[in-house]
């Protein structure tokens, strides 16, 4: 099923790239107020008993074209009426961008049937997120016009274009929404969903998204939320209506875009469309992990904002409070493995698999497969590592020597080892020094991750770190938390030393039989070591190596 909605809605190129206009402009996030009881609405569009098919009514909408919102009026009528909804489309577009076999389509997706089997959009949103606000016209219908929207898009050079808005104007009268914020009402519960270049699949997708926020709007203005929060929550209409969120394939395309703070991007740039594909997947992780549609309705309705109401929202559904430092890094290995089979289960969906929407470049996931394949040696790479950001290496399994990664700052750093094949998984000790090593041979896959809101530089290498049966390394040069010892192992005992400046014996390590050939072998008791410099012995048979390292809290 998910496969062949995704054919349906890949476009010819130049790809137009999906956003939501509900928060285009800043000056909506700025809006505290609600609807005044002592502003009567002016009856714009309500009728005592309701609007029938061939209705005509002027609506005013928003030109988001421009620096800021113009507000204009455009003609539509209305092309089908149900138990939940009215349909208008605008005249101007009827018979060019859409028509009776649209309406029909749109109309099932909304009242009848969506991909969950749970019943209409309508229904399944209401059900999850909570009821639809009715403090306007009286009427419980939700109007949903169809239209050309306003804003900018050019079909001969793509780009970014608005699929839909919810305008919180609509919720006060016509007055208010004049005297507070110099903008229009139509006084109507009301939904704007674009057809060009959006179409009939589009129309359905993007109303499970709009839909979210006329709710959230209900339980409270969305001043005070994180925009991104907004945002994750409205993404998570569409998965619980199971439409699939095909800027799953851009958050592929684009890397390194997380759920968190994502709109900090520029609006019109892929950073920004593949965020929605990020928050996408990380509310469908939570829900599926996290507490379910109660996690949802409790994520409009908590006291907190940002991450701290995401785990309130959890705390409130399962009765837990867990580390959402952790939860990141998890939904990391999850969109990695993609494998809900593996392990505990929590290492992929159970709704969906993320492979099926590796269309565009299949196999070259960016930032979510393999930053890089380590096919020879020596290798050296040199980049950043952003917040709450993973980097992919693979292992080819006949390589000598050592991975090995180092980081610059004070963001936090983690790495986790993954071989599908052999079914491992396991986390490489970095003891919070920033620094991760894995002996070679071996094949698999190494992800190293910034689970902090703070990037880090990162320097990752692989090869030999000694040459001969001579030499020993030990990096990193100062330790804060693990240190690595790498030589050329003759297959015998190997026992470690560790002494202080004064001579006294820190600790002893018996490592026992090593295999031969060059190897790398961590001394985790660093960890535990304070601020110094440090001695050691190297024992292996007849191979005794010395030296000093330091250590840096």
């Amino acid at each position: 099923m998910i496969s062949t909605l995704l054919a349906l809605m890949l476009f010819s190129q130049p790809q137009p790239l999906w956003t939501d206009g509900t928060l285009y402009f800043p000056e909506v996030m700025e809006i505290d107020r609600v609807h005044d009881p002592a502003f009567e609405p002016s009856g714009l569009l309500f009728t005592d008993d309701g609007h029938e098919i061939g209705d005509q009514v002027n609506f005013w909408s928003i030109d988001h074209s421009g620096e800021y919102p113009g507000f204009y009026l455009t003609s539509a009528t209305c092309r089908y009426v149900g138990e939940n909804t009215y349909i208008f489309v605008e005249d101007a577009v009827w018979g060019v961008h859409y028509d009776q076999h649209d309406v029909d389509i749109y109309a099932v997706a909304l009242e009848d049937s969506t991909p969950s089997g749970r019943g209409g959009i309508v229904e399944v949103d209401t059900d999850v997120f909570g009821p639809v606000p009715d403090a306007i016209d009286g009427d419980p219908k939700v109007y949903f016009f169809v239209l050309n929207i306003r804003d900018g898009y050019d079909p001969e050079h793509g780009g970014s274009y608005i699929a839909g808005f919810f305008s919180p104007y609509n919720q006060f009268t016509d007055m208010e929404a004049y005297l507070y914020y110099g903008g229009h009402s139509n006084e109507v519960e009301m939904l704007y969903i674009d057809c060009f270049p959006a179409d009939a699949v589009d129309a359905a997708y993007t109303s499970s998204h709009e839909l979210v926020h006329l709710i959230q709007w209900g339980v409270r203005p969305f001043s005070g939320e994180d925009l991104w929060v907004i945002e994750n929550q409205a993404q998570a209409g569409t998965y619980v209506c199971g439409y699939p969120a095909f800027q799953i394939e851009t958050f592929l395309e684009a890397g390194g875009v997380t759920p968190i703070r994502w709109t900090s991007f520029p609006f019109t740039s892929i950073d920004y469309v593949a965020g929605y594909g990020a928050g996408f997947l990380y509310y469908a992780y939570l829900h599926e992990n996290y507490g379910g549609d109660n996690f949802l309705y409790n994520s409009l309705r908590v006291d907190e904002y940002g991450m701290s109401g995401m785990l309130e929202a959890i705390t409130e559904a399962t009765g837990s409070t867990p580390d959402m430092d952790v939860i990141l890094e998890d939904w990391l290995l999850a969109n990695w493995i993609d494998d809900p089979d593996f392990g505990s289960g929590k290492y992929g969906y159970s709704a969906f698999r993320i492979a099926d929407y590796d269309t565009v470049h299949p196999g070259n996931r960016a930032g979510l497969d393999f930053t890089a394949d380590i096919s020879s040696t020596p290798f050296d790479d040199n980049l950043g590592i952003s917040s709450y950001q993973g980097k992919y290496y693979g292992l080819p399994g006949v390589l000598s020597g050592s991975f090995r990664a180092s980081t610059e700052g004070i963001g936090e750093f983690t790495a986790w080892f993954y071989d599908p094949e052999a079914e491992v998984l396991e986390r490489i000790e970095t003891g919070g020094s920033g620094t991760a090593a894995v002996g070679l041979p071996r094949e698999g896959n190494v992800m190293l991750f910034c689970n902090s809101l703070r990037g880090l530089e990162l320097a990752v290498s692989a090869g030999s770190a000694v040459s001969g049966a001579d030499e020993f390394a030990v990096f990193p040069q100062p330790c804060r938390g693990v240190l690595y010892l790498q030589f050329q192992s003759d297959g015998g005992e190997v026992t470690l030393y560790v002494f202080d400046t004064s001579g006294g014996h820190v600790g002893t390590v018996d490592f026992g039989t090593v295999e031969e050939g060059e190897r790398i072998l961590s001394y985790t008791g660093a960890v535990s070591l304070a601020s110094g410099i440090y001695f050691y012995r190297f024992d292996q048979g007849n191979n005794i190596w010395t030296g000093s390292f330091a250590v840096v809290r």
